[in-house]
């Protein structure tokens, strides 16, 4: 049913317009028919009034022919312009009364009468428009407004704080205005490749670090390298999130006026910038690696002089899965929560449960860096026993209507044991609507008929599903037979550089157009620029989280807007 309705919604366009130009013909044609038998009609009462004033169409010739041209006929066919003679023709009828019968030669009715056929046509075209016009928004209204309260009900998006005041309404939907800028830094490797031709007798090194310090007086630690003739390192440190894009042009401008007053023939295009941003305690050739690889894909663009590759999404594991369940037996880990924002509003709709486990060297370590690992099915329940757990604790204790989202390891969703403990669990919890769970797509679709029982217990206990790491929209036509999932979310692949990948927005386009007729929200992880973020909004997607709005949160509370 659903596959045929999104058939009829395509073909509309194309059946309706086809039924109007078979009206037009109709009309047209009943038209023409009705002048003709007036013609007819009209004929039939001049030979009468012939008849009765007794004139011999012999004898008085020339006054049947006034007679005659004032109604509008002809004795005699009368040639047309030669432009026209193939498109005006002249039609010839014989009229009988009594005992005359008269010959008469009459233009067609549309050429006698063609004003009237224009006013038809135009009746009909216009009232076609208005009605297809009026249908299409039709259409679209309540569409929008099951959308809108898709994602405004409380199964998928939280009450608003009505006496904490967290979130505050804004004024404008303006994006560049919407998130408050996060306080997380970063530090920021540029490897830049210059091909400048400098004096012989200037410290080519000096220059470069001279105008990086006096470009960025605000920062207290830059470093200047010179690695060869050709290749120059920069490394920011305590560069904001939210504006490393900004900081990456600024020193890919204070190059470009450097050299230009060495070389007054160097373009923006001769300097290539390949960046790579790290947290304190990264390693060294790692990031160096990643920065080589940006200045590939910036020498490699004609239009794109910069490039940036993050090295949050290519840290090895530092962590065995051993030592991850011996910390969290030891309860040494925390939950952070990461805040999805709705991109039309602000508004905060969920945040999901992040893991941070204690490292003796390295302090708290995202799950990112040990969740690969292999894990027994014992091990797998105790982490996710330990979240679920501690989530339920933080659900409790907050007055707020919240939503957060857990994404469960794969293991569990096979695992009878879990799934036998978790439904007591969500009863204790009470409103068990604001938990949601995440899965991938690809572990989805593989094993849905063999996780039946996972998702009945979702769908009883009123919880929902979020389907995760989504990259193509071939099989979300399918999701309408599962009411349990809520929404999904784009992978990060989509997302990273979207503003500069044409067939990554032309997927992600088919994607929202895909969860739309199933009214299902698109969400997205990993947004870290303001140039992603502006792409995600024209393209459709409903809300998204990442670096770009806030670092994850120890507490609930501490996501704001200003």
């Amino acid at each position: 049913m659903q596959h045929s309705n999104i058939w009829h919604l395509k073909q509309f366009k194309v059946m309706y317009f086809a039924f109007v130009g078979l009206v037009v013909v109709s009309l047209n044609f009943l038209l023409n028919d009705a002048l003709h038998k007036k013609i007819h009609t009209s004929g039939q009462q001049l030979v009468k009034q012939i008849y009765d004033l007794n004139l011999a169409p012999s004898i008085n010739n020339e006054v049947l022919a006034a007679l005659v041209k004032s109604e509008g006929f002809m004795l005699k066919p009368q040639v047309a312009v030669e432009h026209f003679k193939h498109l005006v023709s002249v039609e010839h009828d014989v009229f009988t009364y009594k005992t005359l019968s008269l010959s008469f030669y009459h233009y067609s009715a549309w050429v006698k009468q063609g004003y009237l056929f224009v006013l038809l046509n135009l009746v009909i075209i216009g009232a076609a428009c208005w009605f297809y016009c009026w249908w299409s928004l039709l259409k679209e209204a309540p569409t929008k407004a099951a959308q809108k309260a898709l994602i405004k009900s409380p199964k998928l998006i939280k009450q608003k704080y009505e006496e904490g005041g967290v979130t505050k309404p804004l004024k404008n939907c303006e994006l560049s205005s919407l998130y408050g800028v996060s306080l997380a830094s970063h530090s920021l490797f540029l490897l830049i490749e210059c091909s400048c031709n400098f004096d012989k007798n200037s410290d080519k090194e000096a220059s470069f670090k001279a105008a990086i310090v006096k470009g960025f007086p605000e920062l207290k630690c830059v470093s200047v390298e010179l690695l060869n003739s050709h290749y120059l390192g920069i490394t920011l440190q305590n560069v904001p999130v939210a504006q490393l894009e900004r900081y990456i042009d600024r020193v890919h401008k204070a190059v470009f006026l450097l050299c230009r007053n060495h070389q007054k023939t160097i373009t923006r295009k001769n300097i290539k910038v390949g960046a790579c941003n790290y947290r304190l305690g990264a390693d060294k050739v790692t990031v160096y690696q990643l920065a080589k690889s940006a200045l590939t894909l910036s020498q490699s663009s004609l239009l794109q002089h910069c490039h940036r590759l993050p090295l949050n999404h290519n840290q090895d594991t530092q962590l065995s899965s051993e030592q991850v369940i011996e910390n969290i037996k030891k309860n040494k880990f925390i939950l952070f929560f990461q805040p999805l924002f709705e991109l039309s509003t602000g508004d905060i709709l969920q945040h999901e449960a992040l893991i941070r486990v204690r490292h003796s060297q390295h302090g708290l370590l995202a799950a990112r860096y040990f969740i690969n690992q292999h894990y027994s099915n014992q091990d797998a329940l105790i982490l996710d026993k330990a979240v679920i757990g501690q989530v339920k604790k933080l659900m409790l204790s907050e007055a707020s209507a919240l939503i957060v989202s857990i994404n469960l390891h794969p293991n569990n969703w096979f695992n009878n044991e879990f799934w036998e403990w978790l439904p007591s669990q969500l009863t204790e919890l009470k409103l068990n609507a604001k938990l949601q769970f995440e899965i991938s797509e690809a572990d989805f679709f593989a094993h849905r008929n063999s996780i039946t029982k996972p998702l009945s217990i979702i769908r009883q206990s009123s919880s929902q599903l979020v389907i995760d790491n989504v990259k193509s929209s071939e099989k979300i036509a399918s999701l309408v037979e599962h009411s349990e999932v809520c929404a999904i979310k784009l992978s990060y692949e989509l997302v990273h550089l979207l503003n500069e990948k044409p067939d990554n927005q032309k997927q992600i386009t088919k994607i929202v157009e895909s969860a739309r007729y199933l009214n299902l929200p698109v969400f997205t992880v990993g947004v870290e620029t303001q140039k992603e973020l502006f792409m995600l909004a024209k393209l459709g997607v409903v809300g998204a989280q990442g670096f770009y709005f806030s670092e994850p949160l120890q507490e609930f509370t501490h996501a704001v807007f200003h």
